[in-house]
């Protein structure tokens, strides 16, 4: 069985991240890199600022590519493709691009860079870095996400599939179940060697883009990316996630791991905002909400619709281009949304860089 490891780390200075680092990799699995090539895929959903705790977080990134060079990989890539991008991946104002920069590694654009592959009977392009890479990590964040409760390890290579080819997958793929088989297949695809979360900053409520920061203080990694996204859910709160529970059903002991430094559940942070809660909600486990919601409603497919606030609303076309139902336009300077046509997948939200989105 894997080894999941999970340590304090307090802050993003240099001696407690390396220190952690050291921790982590010493207590699990991790792949020998000497002479390889290594590809690492951070999340870089937005090019915001490290402070918005929307990007894995350039300190810790920095960190992770000293211990690859002093560990002798020969070539390191770091790459992204976020939903929205339409011109050349940027990763300044995260600062990733520069610490990419300083330790020797190459950027690359997922977008530019890509090869198709075959998923479900369906011709999907993907980064080719994949294929050049002889070690493959996922560095994901610790955040909340509006369809799939939380995001981690295993969706976080979603972003290995560029731009607005996310798009058409939530229209194939319209349930959590659904799309968490798909992310199944795309993080195999991927041949994902390890893993890790950045934990120090968290993001809670209305992830992954519109949330607030929140302290953790845990550096989180594994061989096993269910494990590591099965303790992240654990930790903040929840009694499972869509993720979890479809893997479990579709391959049983999937997220099984040991825990040799810290336990996710003696580390729940019983007043973290999850998804659907307001900061004095409380916690209703998934399956409880949809049985509630089903004697409420009347139907299985309770979850809410997006909601647009026309005040914040900067009418950027965001939205409008990444919806895969074609739900949205803009009229008259705002947005006209044909809720018929909705299929709930809350790219729109995920996407919107102004806060004018809210789904409730």
């Amino acid at each position: 069985m894997t080894r999941c490891a999970i340590t304090e780390c307090k802050d993003y200075t240099d001696n407690e991240l390396d220190a952690a680092f050291k921790r982590i990799i010493e207590n699990s699995e991790f792949p020998d890199v000497k002479g390889k090539t290594v590809l690492v895929k951070p999340n870089i959903l937005s090019d915001a600022p490290k402070e918005k705790a929307i990007t894995t977080d350039c300190r810790a990134l920095s960190a992770l590519l000293k211990y690859l060079n002093d560990e002798g990989a020969c070539k390191i890539i770091v790459g992204d493709s976020p939903g929205t991008q339409t011109g050349k991946l940027s990763a300044k104002n995260s600062g990733i691009a520069d610490v990419v920069i300083a330790s020797g590694a190459t950027l690359s654009d997922f977008r530019e860079e890509n090869r198709i592959h075959t998923i479900d009977g369906t011709r999907i392009p993907m980064a080719a870095a994949l294929d050049e890479a002889d070690v493959v990590i996922s560095f994901a964040k610790f955040k909340t996400h509006q369809l799939m409760s939380a995001t981690g390890a295993v969706k976080n290579m979603f972003g290995t599939i560029p731009g607005l080819n996310k798009s058409p997958l939530h229209l194939r793929y319209r349930t959590p179940e659904s799309f968490a088989a798909f992310l199944m297949k795309v993080y195999q695809e991927c041949h994902v060697n390890y893993a890790f979360i950045d934990a120090v900053i968290g993001m809670e409520g209305p992830g992954p883009g519109s949330g607030s920061p929140r302290h953790v203080g845990l550096l989180m990694g594994s061989a096993n990316g269910y494990a590591l996204d099965r303790a992240e859910a654990l930790i903040m709160g929840y009694s499972s996630i869509p993720l979890i529970e479809t893997a479990e059903k579709l391959v049983p002991g999937i997220s099984d791991a040991t825990f040799p430094l810290l336990h996710p559940s003696q580390l729940i942070i019983k007043d973290y905002i999850r998804i659907g809660e307001g900061k004095k909600g409380t916690f209703r486990s998934l399956v409880l909400g949809t049985i509630l919601n089903f004697f409420k409603r009347g139907s299985t497919d309770s979850r809410p619709r997006p909601v647009f606030d026309a005040a914040k609303c900067k009418a950027c076309s965001r939205c409008v281009n990444v919806c895969p139902a074609k739900a949205l336009k803009i009229v008259d300077g705002h947005v006209s949304f044909d809720k018929k046509k909705c299929i709930k997948c809350y790219c729109c939200h995920e996407m919107c860089p102004f806060d004018a989105i809210k789904v409730k």
